[in-house]
C-alpha cells in the first residue's frame, strides 16, 4: 500500500538523477545506526577516521571506534549537567519535564562529539562493542527519567535544608548511581585503549587521545548558516540540542560555505553537517536516496513548503540528522550536486549514500564542521 509520500513523488527527479560526481573521495565503510539516535556520533567519528588512519600508517578498514564509549559518557555528562541546574536555580515543575526531555536524550553535535572525545578519549569497537541497548534509546530514556526524576526531587527537597558543599555530595553520589546503571546498559567503559591488534603498544584513553585526536579536532570550526543573524559573527548557541559546554558558532553565508566545503572535498577532507528534513520523510525512509526540494509535489494538495526564512523564524528548522560530504558536482564552477555518506545501513538509500541537491542544500542544511584552513578569512 503507498503512503502519502508515493502518492506525490516527482519522478521526473528520480529519472534524471546519476551517481556520477567530478570531486568524490574514495568509498567508505557503511555503518547501520539502525535506531539509536547517533547520527551525530557515527557522522563524527567518519569525519575524523580516515585522518586518524593515516596517521596510524594503517588501513581504515581495521579501525572501528566505540560508538557505545562515546554515547556512555555524553547520558553521564547531561545528567551531571542536569543535577547542576536543580541545584543551582528553581524550576517550576512544567519546566522540569522539559528539562528532563532535553537532558535524558540521546541527541548531540559535533560540538559534543568533540568535548566528549577531549574529555574521555576514545575506544575501539571490540573493547566496548554496540549492544542491543544502544539501538533502543526510547527504552533508555523511560528507564533513566524513573531514576534521574527521583534524583531531582530529593534535590529539591535538599536545597530547603542542606549546604551547596552538602548538595554537591549529594550530586557525586547519584552520578556515582548513574554510573553503574549506564554500565550496565552499555557495558563498563575501559581506561585504556587497545592498540594491540594494531601492532602498537596500548595507553590510556587521553594519552591516545592527546597524541593522535586532539590536533585534528582542533582543526574543525563549528558554523552556521542562518538568515535571520548576522553573518561573520559568532554566536552561542544549543539548537534543539543541549549543549555539554558553551559553544560558538560562527555564522556564514550559505555561498562561502559551499566554497569552504568544495576545498575540503578537493584536499580530501569530508565535511560533518547537520539538516533539517522537513518534507523529506519519504527520501529517508524509501531507497531513491534523493535529497531534493522539489522530489514530492504537495503543492498538488495545496500545501506549499515554506521557505528557509519563515522556517527558520517559527523553529521549524529543526536539526535532526547529521551525516558527512563526501563528493561535489561542479558544472560551469557550480555545485549541483553533494554525495553524502549516511549511516543508515547498506540496504537503504543508493547503497549507504544520499544524492543532494543544491536547493535541499540551500534550504535545509545549516549546521556544519569545517576544518578553519578552508575559509578565506
Amino acid at each position: 500500500m503507498k503512503d502519502i509520500y508515493d502518492n506525490y513523488i516527482n519522478n521526473n527527479i528520480i529519472n534524471d538523477i546519476n551517481d556520477e560526481f567530478n570531486i568524490d573521495m574514495k568509498k567508505y565503510k557503511i555503518y547501520d545506526q539502525k535506531g539509536s539516535m547517533l547520527c551525530w556520533i557515527y557522522a563524527s567519528l567518519n569525519l575524523i577516521k580516515r585522518e586518524l588512519a593515516n596517521k596510524l600508517n594503517i588501513d581504515e578498514e581495521y579501525l572501528d571506534f566505540s560508538v557505545s564509549y562515546i554515547s556512555f559518557f555524553d547520558r553521564y555528562e547531561k545528567l551531571s549537567i542536569l543535577y547542576d541546574k536543580i541545584i543551582d536555580k528553581d524550576y517550576e515543575i512544567n519546566n522540569i519535564k522539559y528539562l528532563l526531555f532535553d537532558f535524558v536524550n540521546p541527541f548531540g553535535s559535533f560540538a559534543s562529539f568533540k568535548y566528549l572525545v577531549k574529555k574521555y578519549g576514545m575506544v575501539l569497537e571490540h573493547q566496548m562493542p554496540s549492544n542491543p541497548n544502544l539501538f533502543i534509546p526510547n527504552d533508555i530514556n523511560e528507564i533513566l527519567k524513573e531514576k534521574v526524576l527521583n534524583d531531582v526531587e530529593m534535590l529539591i527537597s535538599a536545597k530547603e535544608s542542606k549546604t551547596q558543599d552538602d548538595l554537591n555530595k549529594i550530586k557525586e553520589k547519584l552520578l556515582e548511581e548513574n554510573y553503574r546503571i549506564l554500565s550496565n546498559i552499555f557495558g563498563k567503559p575501559p581506561k585504556m585503549i587497545d592498540l594491540n591488534s594494531l601492532q602498537f603498544n596500548s595507553m590510556t584513553t587521553l594519552e591516545f587521545k592527546n597524541q593522535y585526536v586532539s590536533d585534528i579536532l582542533n582543526q574543525y570550526v563549528n558554523v552556521t548558516s542562518l538568515n535571520a543573524l548576522d553573518y561573520n559573527r559568532e554566536y552561542e548557541l544549543s539548537f534543539n540540542v543541549p549543549n555539554l559546554e558553551t559553544t560558538k558558532y560562527l555564522n556564514v553565508n550559505i555561498t562561502e560555505i559551499k566554497s569552504a566545503i568544495i576545498k575540503s572535498l578537493k584536499n580530501d577532507c569530508p565535511v560533518w553537517f547537520g539538516c533539517s528534513y522537513r518534507f523529506m520523510s519519504g527520501s529517508v525512509k524509501n531507497k531513491n536516496g534523493i535529497l531534493d526540494s522539489l522530489l514530492y509535489r504537495f503543492d498538488k494538495i495545496g500545501v506549499k513548503k515554506l521557505p528557509k526564512d519563515i522556517a527558520e523564524k517559527y523553529g521549524f528548522l529543526n536539526y535532526d540528522h547529521a551525516m558527512i560530504f563526501t563528493g561535489v558536482n561542479m558544472a560551469e564552477n557550480k555545485s549541483t550536486k553533494w554525495k553524502v555518506l549516511n549511516t543508515f545501513g547498506k540496504e537503504n538509500n543508493r547503497k549507504g549514500y544520499f544524492i543532494m541537491n543544491s536547493n535541499f542544500f540551500d534550504e535545509n542544511v545549516f549546521l556544519f564542521a569545517i576544518k578553519k584552513q578552508y575559509f578565506d578569512k
